[in-house]
């Protein structure tokens, strides 16, 4: 390798440009901030609260169930509809919040009256794990009561985000907690239950995301911005090649569609850090739909969307546009299927899209052309295309939209 090339590959991101963008993060993080404070109307609301108002709000549950059972024999729990058409995309804030619509789950009715019994118990565990001081799986959860709840993906789990809907709160303040599938590597370090963790010394394969995230305190860093990527290989590969050093950068994933933890962990970071953030996802509608959870907010998790949301994101690629601009050979470019097709069209049909130019024109190229490329399909152009030309020559030349 020529001296000049050495140079390069060591060459430390441009300043000037991490710092115009900080400046325009400042403008989004007012307006976030302005919003949560004065919620736009028909808006359900949550808040942080404490373990002993938690207790309280469960009790007052269980306190109505009780007198309406005496007074009419029909007791009725008023939910939160988590469906998507009580979604409501907030251009001010830029996140997907969920509406003022409701469920009733009545005791005397048959159609309803086995989620209306498992509602109950799911509050009746989040009480004991409150009053505890402890947090519990949701694998925990559905194995105290499997018979009731028969099976997590559709009994318990949907339970456990309504409960903390029902509530007005996060999830985190139920103190029940997702798998950590998430990693984190590179330039922060925080205090973990009270222990040092220092990313830059988690070796190759990074540091688990703590889904107890109430844990988690004293965040510090002198990084420049923040690389989310889809996928794990993505995120190894440049754990391996140590891209931070090169780069001084925090790079997280959340291996696939994030879990809350890592959702809240990156919005911590990118809020406490004053950090922007880029991500990295494939070039296909899966991939946009991904980056769109992390910066909007999911349509299922709507309710807490300020909570894990990171609305300022960059799209920094594999965009369709990068496929022709970076030579990938045809032969690792995947054809996209009818499905493919019809997903990204109900995208650009999608209000938070249709508001971003630039995302609409990357999903019309990927139609058009009828192509889609995983983040390896890079490793095509050599093992370390990936983390020497393709992400050092975005980020130098600031090509993220």
């Amino acid at each position: 390798m020529s001296s000049r090339q050495t140079k390069k590959k060591h060459k430390q991101v441009p300043v000037t440009k991490i710092k115009s963008i900080l400046k325009e993060r400042e403008i989004l993080k007012q307006t976030t901030r302005r919003k949560i404070e004065d919620l736009p109307e028909g808006i359900h609301e949550i808040s942080e609260i404490s373990r002993e108002e938690g207790m309280r709000r469960i009790e007052e549950v269980f306190r109505k169930v009780f007198v309406d059972t005496i007074n009419s024999g029909t007791p009725i729990l008023k939910v939160p509809s988590r469906s998507a058409s009580n979604v409501i995309y907030d251009e001010e804030s830029d996140l997907l919040l969920l509406g003022q619509n409701y469920l009733d789950r009545k005791w005397a009715d048959i159609s309803t009256i086995k989620k209306f019994t498992a509602q109950l118990r799911v509050l009746q565990i989040i009480h004991e794990l409150l009053e505890l001081g402890i947090h519990g799986s949701k694998r925990e959860v559905f194995y105290t009561d499997v018979a009731l709840f028969e099976d997590q993906n559709r009994g318990s789990d949907p339970l456990i985000e309504d409960s903390a809907a029902m509530l007005g709160t996060y999830r985190k303040n139920i103190h029940v907690t997702a798998n950590d599938r998430g990693l984190v590597v590179g330039r922060v370090s925080y205090r973990d239950n009270g222990d040092l963790i220092d990313c830059t010394k988690q070796g190759s394969s990074g540091k688990n995301v703590n889904p107890m995230q109430d844990h988690i305190s004293d965040l510090e860093s002198d990084a420049e911005f923040i690389l989310v990527v889809e996928k794990q290989a993505a995120f190894l590969r440049l754990a391996e090649d140590k891209f931070y050093e090169k780069y001084p950068c925090v790079i997280l994933t959340g291996s696939g569609q994030p879990n809350v933890a890592t959702r809240i962990f990156l919005r911590r970071m990118s809020h406490e850090l004053q950090l922007p953030v880029f991500a990295i996802m494939d070039s296909d509608p899966y991939g946009l739909d991904i980056l769109r959870v992390y910066g909007l907010g999911s349509k299922a998790l709507s309710y807490e969307s300020y909570e894990l949301a990171t609305p300022d994101i960059k799209w920094l690629g594999v965009r369709p546009s990068d496929l022709d601009k970076y030579n990938l050979p045809q032969n690792c470019r995947l054809p996209m299927s009818k499905m493919d097709i019809s997903r990204a069209k109900l995208m650009m049909e999608e209000k938070f899209v249709k508001v971003r130019s630039e995302w609409i024109k990357e999903l019309k190229l990927m139609i058009d052309t009828k192509q889609k490329a995983e983040i390896q399909a890079l490793a095509s152009r050599g093992i370390k295309f990936f983390t020497e030309e393709y992400l050092p020559t975005k980020i130098e030349t600031g090509d993220w939209v």
